[in-house]
C-alpha cells in the first residue's frame, strides 16, 4: 500500500500543472463564495448569490473530478457531461461517501465538549479519532468513484473482495493521504483565498491515489473457484455416452377422438423358400 501512496503523490506533481487548469473554473466560484460571505452582511440581497454559489460548488466540484480521471485514464473525451449518468451517479456517491466519513468528528466533538475542554481543543481530538474510523472509511470506499467513471459498477460483494486489504493499510491511507488534507485545511484558516487553493489543489491527491490504486489491482466480477492440482488430477473428465435412438410412437386417435400413441409394428420376416424341380412324366402305353 506504501508503494501506491508514493505513486499517487508522484502523480500529483507530474500532472500539477494540468490539474490547476482544469480547477480554475472552481477555484474562480469558491473566491467568489468567499467574497460574498464577506460583504454579506452590509447587503442583505446578497445572501441568495451565498446559497446559489453553495448549491452549484458541490456541482462544479464533482465535474472537476471527473475531467481529471477521465485525462488521466487517457480517454479522449473529457467533458464530465458526456455520460450524465455515470457524472450524477458519481456526485451522488462522492456526498453519501462525505456524509458517512465526516459524521463522526460531530459525534467525537460533542461528546468532548462535555468534559469542559477547549472548543479547538475538542474539535482537534474529534478529528484525530476520526482518523481511525470515518477516514478509514473514505480511504477505502472512496475507491469506487474511478469506478464510476470507467461504467465498472461492482456489487457490494465484489467491492469488499476488491478492497479486503488489512485495516493497518487503510489506515496507512488514512494518514497520509487525508489527514494532510484536514491538517493544511486548520493551518491556512487566516487566509481564506490562501486556504481555498491550497485545500483544493490537495484535494486532487484522493484522485490521484484512487488511480493508482485501480491501476495496481484489476477488478475481477464473481471470480469461479480455482481448482488445485491435486484436485484436478483426482477428479476424472467426463466423457460422453451415446445415448440410444428411440423411434418415434405412432399417434391414433380412437372412436372418442383421443389419441392412441402404438408402437411401430414389426414386419414379418418371410421365410425362405427352396424350389423343387418339376417332376417328370412318363409317357402313357396303349
Amino acid at each position: 500500500m506504501l508503494k501506491i501512496i508514493i505513486d499517487a503523490y508522484k502523480m500529483f506533481f507530474k500532472n500539477i500543472r494540468f490539474m490547476l487548469v482544469i480547477s480554475l473554473p472552481l477555484l474562480a466560484l469558491s473566491a467568489l463564495n468567499i467574497y460574498f460571505n464577506d460583504i454579506m452582511h452590509p447587503v442583505s440581497g446578497l445572501i441568495y448569490v451565498v446559497y446559489a454559489a453553495m448549491l452549484v460548488l458541490p456541482l462544479v466540484s464533482a465535474a472537476t473530478d471527473v475531467c481529471i480521471y477521465r485525462r488521466l485514464f487517457n480517454y479522449n473525451i473529457i467533458n464530465p457531461f458526456s455520460s450524465l449518468q455515470a457524472y450524477i451517479i458519481y456526485l451522488l456517491a462522492q456526498i453519501a461517501i462525505g456524509l458517512i466519513g465526516t459524521a463522526p468528528i460531530f459525534l467525537f466533538q460533542y461528546l468532548l465538549s462535555l468534559t469542559g475542554l477547549d472548543p479547538l481543543i475538542c474539535l482537534s481530538l474529534a478529528i484525530l479519532i476520526n482518523s481511525f474510523i470515518g477516514f478509514v472509511f473514505i480511504a477505502r470506499f472512496n475507491i469506487i468513484l474511478p469506478l464510476i467513471i470507467q461504467n465498472k459498477i461492482p456489487s457490494l460483494k465484489e467491492f469488499n473482495n476488491y478492497t479486503k486489504r488489512k485495516y493497518s493499510q487503510w489506515l496507512l491511507v488514512a494518514l497520509l493521504i487525508y489527514l494532510p488534507y484536514v491538517i493544511l485545511h486548520y493551518l491556512t484558516t487566516a487566509c481564506p483565498y490562501t486556504n481555498m487553493i491550497i485545500v483544493t489543489l490537495f484535494m486532487m491527491t484522493f484522485i490521484c491515489f484512487n488511480i493508482a490504486y485501480i491501476k495496481a489491482n484489476r477488478l475481477n466480477k464473481t471470480p469461479l473457484p480455482i481448482k488445485t492440482e491435486e484436485e484436478q488430477a483426482i477428479v476424472p473428465a467426463p466423457t460422453k455416452q451415446a445415448e440410444p435412438v428411440n423411434k418415434p410412437k405412432k399417434a391414433t386417435t380412437n372412436k372418442k377422438g383421443a389419441k392412441i400413441t402404438k408402437e411401430p409394428t414389426k414386419k414379418p420376416t418371410p421365410k425362405k423358400t427352396t424350389k423343387r424341380p418339376a417332376p417328370k412324366l412318363k409317357p402313357a402305353t396303349a
